[in-house]
């Protein structure tokens, strides 16, 4: 009789992930990061989506996370409504703010946004950051769950993740909560997802 062979999934972890990702996204230097950041704010500026939106949630970046406050401050300045995200305990809700000095350090020592008037029921644009994002617009957060549940709650929400390109990967596992993007954005282009 023949031994019975044992199948191993082919496919790392979300832990495992994440912390490759993070790695990966570390290694780049200071200015590197600053320098895909600004060319990924320009893509973003050109597009019919950024141009025509009234409303744009921002999200303030930690450590070395795509740094959309240029295009923020773009916003801004162009009139239209610019909001962050605050965590309210197990969930995240956006306010908008009239400055980009109007916040203060908050929950997983991320800047939150001080004051300012809560975002509700309209239409809204939201850059999503991830550690890793693959062709079908799955994402891969830091594991709090923050953003899909506030983006299961508005599904009417455009959602752009953005990520340098060593951030994309082949092929997430998803579970049944998890939200996909409708497009993502790098330094390369757009990736928009049928």
């Amino acid at each position: 009789m023949e031994p019975q062979k044992t199948w191993v999934k082919n496919m790392e972890t979300k832990k495992q992930i994440r912390i490759r990702q993070k790695q990966e996204r570390e290694s780049l230097t200071c200015k590197q990061a600053q320098k895909l950041s600004e060319e990924i704010c320009q893509k973003i500026s050109r597009q019919t989506i950024f141009l025509q939106a009234e409303t744009l949630c921002f999200y303030y970046p930690l450590g070395k996370e795509v740094n959309l406050l240029p295009l923020a401050q773009k916003a801004l300045d162009a009139g239209k409504k610019a909001a962050f995200p605050r965590v309210e305990g197990k969930n995240m809700e956006f306010y908008e703010i009239a400055s980009l000095e109007d916040f203060q350090e908050g929950s997983f020592h991320v800047m939150e946004p001080v004051g300012g008037k809560l975002l509700a029921g309209q239409n809204a644009l939201v850059f999503v950051p991830g550690l890793g994002f693959d062709a079908k617009g799955n994402r891969i957060g830091y594991g709090g769950g923050y953003y899909d549940r506030y983006l299961a709650r508005h599904p009417q929400y455009m959602k752009i993740g953005t990520a340098y390109a060593i951030q994309l990967v082949k092929e997430l596992e998803t579970e049944v909560h998890d939200i996909s993007m409708d497009g993502i954005a790098t330094e390369e282009g757009f990736l928009w997802m049928a």
